[in-house]
């Protein structure tokens, strides 16, 4: 069923260690809301997500699709998500967010079969996998699980090989098969996103976005917002808005220094673009306690099992 057009997208960002770029979230607390979220949100990197108990549904890019017991879901960064259980069921998940091609480094890259779907895979696969039509999937992720859990000598090691073998498996499914595994359409404005991403603090242009995509401006404008549900512009406010409440969270920069590093060229600018987004001054969001912030959680990362926030119900 095709989704609503979503008045909010967030970007979620993990800080995967430079090293080893894994990090999971797993245990009793991971359960989902049977609460449908009005809010989409990507993230900067592979969300892979086993679901431990029940079922429920997902809003992936615009299609809505069923998930149940032990089916695996590979979610690329550029693909717009929400999760909520059945009703009157809170299902259990392990989630894994992963930079697979800096895990595997240069020495495993080089055994990728096809570098090109590899890439697409981290960027714009939206995929279920049950145990009945792929039976290896969720095997292979408990087996990264379990080892990143109990840390035995070698661990990472055996990850790294774990998650070649995903790959492969993976590459082998296809990027374009009947379930749809990969939306044209955001592959179409990919380049743009991954550029938006690096570049966010420079002053882009939509002539330049929409050339980096091989397509008119106006096809662009288009194509990202229903893709998105936020204009280019609007999406690249929200990617400077999360930097610099990264930034003052993080660092003693002063605001203004923190609005220029953020890609504003003037304080007056920064100041109504954050109160925009953050619902205050960047001065007042500063001063308060960030634990009953949700926006925080929202801009920096899936800390909580998220609850349905009032405007949800």
């Amino acid at each position: 069923m095709p989704r609503a057009k979503q008045t909010v997208l967030e970007y979620r960002t993990y800080d995967l260690p430079a090293d080893f770029p894994l990090f999971v979230l797993s245990g009793e607390s991971w359960r989902i809301s049977p609460v449908p979220s009005k809010r989409l949100h990507i993230h900067n990197c592979l969300e892979i997500g086993w679901c431990h108990s029940d079922s429920g549904s997902m809003i992936l890019g615009d299609q809505e699709v069923h998930f149940a017991k032990d089916d695996i879901t590979f979610i690329a960064r550029n693909v717009p998500h929400t999760t909520w259980s059945s009703p009157d069921t809170y299902s259990l998940w392990s989630y894994l967010y992963v930079d697979m091609e800096g895990l595997l480094g240069s020495n495993g890259m080089a055994l990728i079969p096809d570098l090109s779907a590899f890439y697409r895979i981290q960027a714009f696969s939206r995929l279920i996998l049950s145990p009945e039509q792929y039976p290896w999937a969720m095997p292979i992720v408990r087996a990264i699980l379990t080892e990143f859990d109990l840390k035995q000598p070698g661990y990472k090691s055996s990850i790294r090989g774990l998650v070649l073998h995903l790959a492969v498996c993976l590459l082998r499914i296809g990027s374009d098969d009947a379930q749809g595994t990969m939306d044209k359409s955001l592959s179409l404005i990919g380049p743009a996103l991954e550029y938006m991403r690096s570049n966010y603090d420079q002053a882009l242009s939509m002539d330049q976005l929409a050339a980096l995509c091989h397509i008119s401006p106006t096809h662009f404008r288009r194509l990202f917002s229903s893709q998105m549900g936020a204009s280019p512009l609007r999406f690249l406010h929200q990617l400077r808005i999360m930097k610099s409440c990264q930034l003052l969270r993080t660092t003693d920069k002063t605001i203004a220094e923190i609005a220029t590093q953020a890609g504003y060229s003037s304080l007056c600018c920064f100041n109504q673009h954050f109160k925009q987004f953050m619902g205050c001054t960047p001065s007042e969001w500063k001063k308060s306690n960030v634990k009953n912030r949700p926006s925080l959680i929202a801009y920096n990362g899936w800390l909580h099992a998220e609850e349905p926030r009032p405007d949800d119900l």
